[in-house]
């Protein structure tokens, strides 16, 4: 099914909501609750990772629910909606600093980021899923996804770059710190509301997006014990353990990046605010910029390829920036700087712009060997991956900083300190990415098996039988043994 260019736009414009929300979570949780909020690195980890363990529990609730829900705005737009006043409360009282013991302090924030992630959560998964539902179309898919992609850049500028900017503009005026990130807080959260409104409000699809024959599941009571055996057979399917290996693997890598990036940018370059945000706004433009390069080359060969072949290039250079002499390049530092951007950011791009489009293929993939759709589980999986990925992420980086003597009082931190932050923004998530890529060439949907795949799909929702021995190398022999 081809879309029309409103409905790619206006699912585009969710993307901002998706990716302002990461990235300024990725990129200054940490950052804030150890310089702004007094929290010590190892309970600011524990704050991190605990809000992304509560979205584990959250995600596949919500992606169950969406699966059954039946609206007159279809299936997923519902939960956009309903997510968009607690995002914008959530992030910015996230972003207060409070003035209490350092016992009610941390409890604030972990409370705070329960909140939040319950917010992400609620909109998170049926949007991606909504992806899925608008088109089955292999290539329409990766189409679709360039716009959400482009989307997911403006947010980046907005949840990554603008912190930075406003920071040092309010800092000039004599804001302090703590009123300066309650309204970059405020401001980032209505970004968010403001494109799921619109993304829920304007994405042009019929109620009931289901192609003919396909089976829904029945609006039944939601238990437990049904999300658990959904998932665990969901689980079981080859492509799917494929997805979710390589999903963890770069997530983690994402972390280390975007969190310790301003811990280099800050401590190791001693940038002011206004370079640290051009250091920023060069990764989100370069991410923009890999957009038309990674489409046509997936449209040209095979998304699948075009990743895998992304993350190791990506990975290999990020990696060898670690090598001995040069992180002391002196005048040269901003293009050193630059250097690791970029080759980090391709990666990332491939991520990003084709990793939702290979999973909404995966989607078809289960209902194929289920004989239901549950795209919404399929995602929801996912993004389970993702909380667990982030929240090791964030739990391993604060340990390493702890272990590394950071000090959030010293301007100037020790050579220990500074080898350990350039090794989280270069080795660390370089080797990462080399691994996602040996997990991705194994992956086994591709353009000619996803063909395969609608085909025998076009025969099951007719009612016809479908012999699944002759897809042994997509879900494994074993199955059919």
């Amino acid at each position: 099914m081809k879309l029309r260019f409103h409905t790619k736009l206006s699912y585009g414009i969710g993307g901002a909501a998706d990716n302002a929300f990461y990235t300024l979570f990725a990129t200054y949780q940490l950052f804030f609750l150890t310089t702004v909020a007094g929290v010590n690195p190892v309970a600011a980890g524990t704050i991190s990772a605990a809000g992304s363990i509560f979205e584990v529990f959250c995600g596949p609730v919500v992606g169950t629910l969406s699966d059954r829900t039946r609206h007159r705005l279809g299936k997923r737009r519902p939960f956009l909606l309903a997510a968009a006043l607690p995002t914008v409360l959530s992030i910015t009282f996230f972003f207060t600093r409070v003035d209490l013991p350092a016992t009610l302090r941390f409890f604030y924030y972990f409370f705070m980021s329960l909140l939040v992630w319950f917010s992400f959560s609620l909109f998170y998964v049926p949007y991606i899923t909504l992806g899925a539902d608008l088109t089955e179309d292999y290539e329409e898919r990766t189409a679709l996804r360039s716009f959400a992609y482009v989307g997911n850049q403006f947010g980046m500028i907005m949840g990554m770059v603008a912190p930075s900017f406003l920071a040092g503009f309010l800092a000039s005026r004599g804001v302090g710190p703590g009123r300066t990130w309650s309204l970059i807080g405020l401001l980032i959260g209505a970004v968010c509301s403001l494109a799921l409104l619109i993304c829920a409000l304007t994405v042009k699809a019929p109620s009931s997006l289901l192609p003919p024959g396909r089976k829904a599941l029945a609006r039944t009571h939601l238990s437990v014990r049904g999300v658990l055996r959904d998932y665990i057979a969901i689980g079981r399917l080859r492509p799917v353990i494929f997805i979710i290996g390589a999903s963890l693997l770069f997530l983690i890598a994402n972390t280390f990046f975007d969190s310790a990036l301003v811990y280099y940018l800050t401590y190791n370059l001693l940038f002011s605010e206004s370079k640290r945000a051009l250091v920023l706004l060069l990764f989100a433009v370069s991410g923009i910029l890999f957009v038309p390069l990674i489409a046509r080359r997936a449209a040209a060969t095979d998304k699948t390829a075009t990743f895998w072949h992304g993350m190791f290039a990506s990975g290999l250079l990020a990696a060898l920036l670690f090598l001995p002499g040069l992180g002391n390049l002196g005048t040269f530092s901003l293009l050193f700087t630059a250097g690791i951007i970029l080759a980090y950011s391709y990666g990332a791009s491939c991520y990003w712009q084709l990793m939702p489009s290979m999973l909404y293929d995966v989607c078809e993939a289960e209902e194929l060997a289920s004989g239901k759709s549950h795209a919404g589980s399929v995602i929801s999986l996912q993004a389970l991956s993702e909380s667990i990925a982030c929240a090791a992420g964030a739990q391993l980086l604060g340990i390493f900083l702890e272990l590394a003597d950071f000090d959030e009082l010293l301007a100037v931190q020790t050579d220990t300190t500074l080898t350990c932050i350039r090794a989280c923004v270069t080795l660390i998530p370089g080797l990462l990415l080399v691994a996602v890529a040996g997990i991705a060439r194994l992956h086994p949907i591709n353009k000619n098996s996803y063909a395969r795949i609608i085909g025998a799909l076009e025969k099951q929702r007719a009612g016809e039988p479908v012999d699944l021995t002759e897809f042994a190398d997509i879900y494994g022999r074993k199955k059919h043994d």
